[in-house]
Protein backbone atom coordinates (compact mmCIF):
# COMPACT_ATOMS: atom_id res chain seq x y z
CA UNK A 1 0.00 0.00 0.00
CA UNK A 2 2.86 2.49 1.02
CA UNK A 3 4.98 1.35 -1.80
CA UNK A 4 2.26 2.42 -4.22
CA UNK A 5 1.73 5.52 -2.73
CA UNK A 6 5.54 6.13 -2.65
CA UNK A 7 5.31 5.32 -6.46
CA UNK A 8 2.43 7.16 -7.22
CA UNK A 9 3.92 10.66 -5.29
CA UNK A 10 7.55 9.96 -7.25
CA UNK A 11 5.50 10.23 -10.32
CA UNK A 12 3.19 13.27 -9.77
CA UNK A 13 6.32 15.57 -8.46
CA UNK A 14 7.94 14.25 -11.93
CA UNK A 15 5.32 15.78 -13.66
CA UNK A 16 6.21 18.91 -11.86
CA UNK A 17 9.54 19.00 -12.29
CA UNK A 18 10.66 17.83 -9.17
CA UNK A 19 12.52 14.72 -7.15
CA UNK A 20 11.13 12.89 -4.39
CA UNK A 21 14.00 12.74 -1.94
CA UNK A 22 12.64 10.80 0.79
CA UNK A 23 9.32 8.98 1.35
CA UNK A 24 9.01 7.55 4.79
CA UNK A 25 5.84 6.82 6.90
CA UNK A 26 6.66 7.19 11.15
CA UNK A 27 4.21 6.83 13.54
CA UNK A 28 3.42 9.43 16.29
CA UNK A 29 3.12 7.77 19.57
CA UNK A 30 1.13 4.84 17.93
CA UNK A 31 -1.80 7.44 17.40
CA UNK A 32 -1.78 7.77 13.60
CA UNK A 33 0.72 7.63 11.02
CA UNK A 34 2.76 10.44 9.51
CA UNK A 35 3.89 10.34 5.65
CA UNK A 36 6.55 12.23 5.41
CA UNK A 37 7.80 13.34 1.67
CA UNK A 38 10.95 15.59 1.25
CA UNK A 39 10.89 16.98 -2.53
CA UNK A 40 14.19 18.14 -4.17
CA UNK A 41 14.00 20.63 -6.96
CA UNK A 42 15.24 24.30 -7.88
CA UNK A 43 13.15 27.04 -7.07
CA UNK A 44 10.74 25.42 -3.93
CA UNK A 45 9.13 27.58 -1.85
CA UNK A 46 5.65 27.24 0.75
CA UNK A 47 2.95 28.59 -2.44
CA UNK A 48 5.03 24.85 -4.19
CA UNK A 49 4.79 23.01 -1.12
CA UNK A 50 1.41 23.66 -0.69
CA UNK A 51 0.27 23.06 -3.58
CA UNK A 52 1.92 19.54 -3.57
CA UNK A 53 0.55 18.20 -0.29
CA UNK A 54 -2.88 19.33 -1.71
CA UNK A 55 -2.38 17.15 -4.77
CA UNK A 56 -1.14 14.61 -2.87
CA UNK A 57 -3.88 14.41 -0.28
CA UNK A 58 -6.69 14.96 -3.17
CA UNK A 59 -5.23 12.42 -5.58
CA UNK A 60 -4.55 9.46 -3.34
CA UNK A 61 -6.58 10.02 -0.23
CA UNK A 62 -8.20 6.68 -1.03
CA UNK A 63 -4.71 4.74 -1.14
CA UNK A 64 -4.36 5.11 2.95
CA UNK A 65 -6.56 3.27 4.68
CA UNK A 66 -6.61 5.01 8.05
CA UNK A 67 -6.15 8.20 9.31
CA UNK A 68 -2.72 10.10 8.99
CA UNK A 69 -0.85 13.03 8.76
CA UNK A 70 1.38 14.39 5.74
CA UNK A 71 4.22 15.96 5.88
CA UNK A 72 5.45 17.81 3.14
CA UNK A 73 8.84 19.74 2.85
CA UNK A 74 12.10 20.22 1.11
CA UNK A 75 15.05 18.36 1.80
CA UNK A 76 16.81 21.24 2.77
CA UNK A 77 19.94 23.11 2.01
CA UNK A 78 22.50 21.03 3.57
CA UNK A 79 21.22 17.44 2.76
CA UNK A 80 23.30 14.50 2.48
CA UNK A 81 24.72 13.16 -0.79
CA UNK A 82 23.73 9.37 -0.31
CA UNK A 83 25.06 8.20 -3.76
CA UNK A 84 26.76 8.96 -7.48
CA UNK A 85 23.23 10.17 -9.12
CA UNK A 86 23.27 12.90 -6.28
CA UNK A 87 27.22 13.76 -6.40
CA UNK A 88 26.72 14.46 -10.26
CA UNK A 89 23.93 16.84 -9.54
CA UNK A 90 25.92 18.46 -7.25
CA UNK A 91 28.78 19.54 -10.47
CA UNK A 92 29.36 22.83 -9.93
CA UNK A 93 27.69 22.87 -6.50
CA UNK A 94 29.56 23.72 -2.95
CA UNK A 95 29.47 20.53 -1.24
CA UNK A 96 30.76 19.33 2.74
CA UNK A 97 33.37 16.20 2.43
CA UNK A 98 34.98 13.91 4.87
CA UNK A 99 37.60 11.77 3.77
CA UNK A 100 41.47 10.46 5.26
CA UNK A 101 42.94 12.94 3.76
CA UNK A 102 40.37 16.05 3.49
CA UNK A 103 37.47 17.15 5.80
CA UNK A 104 35.92 20.70 4.96
CA UNK A 105 33.83 22.56 1.72
CA UNK A 106 34.73 23.24 -1.57
CA UNK A 107 33.34 23.23 -5.16
CA UNK A 108 32.65 20.32 -6.97
CA UNK A 109 34.34 20.55 -9.95
CA UNK A 110 33.87 16.88 -11.63
CA UNK A 111 33.33 13.20 -10.62
CA UNK A 112 33.69 10.30 -12.91
CA UNK A 113 31.89 7.86 -11.19
CA UNK A 114 35.81 6.87 -9.21
CA UNK A 115 37.36 10.39 -8.88
CA UNK A 116 35.77 13.60 -6.83
CA UNK A 117 37.79 16.83 -7.82
CA UNK A 118 37.03 19.50 -5.46
CA UNK A 119 38.54 23.29 -5.57
CA UNK A 120 38.85 24.45 -2.22
CA UNK A 121 40.58 27.32 -0.51
CA UNK A 122 43.92 27.12 1.57
CA UNK A 123 45.03 30.37 2.95
CA UNK A 124 42.75 32.16 0.36
CA UNK A 125 44.28 30.27 -2.62
CA UNK A 126 42.70 28.46 -4.73
CA UNK A 127 43.35 24.62 -5.76
CA UNK A 128 42.21 21.58 -6.77
CA UNK A 129 41.97 18.30 -5.14
CA UNK A 130 41.45 14.69 -6.24
CA UNK A 131 39.38 12.33 -3.83
CA UNK A 132 38.99 8.62 -4.38
CA UNK A 133 34.74 7.96 -4.27
CA UNK A 134 35.27 5.21 -2.34
CA UNK A 135 37.47 6.56 0.44
CA UNK A 136 34.54 9.52 1.10
CA UNK A 137 32.96 8.64 4.68
CA UNK A 138 30.59 11.23 4.26
CA UNK A 139 28.98 14.43 1.71
CA UNK A 140 26.26 16.84 2.04
CA UNK A 141 25.24 19.78 -0.18
CA UNK A 142 26.89 22.80 1.56
CA UNK A 143 25.60 26.89 1.64
CA UNK A 144 28.84 29.00 1.01
CA UNK A 145 29.56 32.00 3.75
Amino acid sequence: MFKELELKIEELLKEMGLELYSFKIKNDYGISKIIEVLVDGENLNSNNLELIHTQIRDRFDDLVPEDYYLEVSTAGAERPIRNEEELKKQIGKHIYLVSPQFKGTGDLISFDGEEIVLEIREKNIKKQIKIKYRVATQMRTAVRM
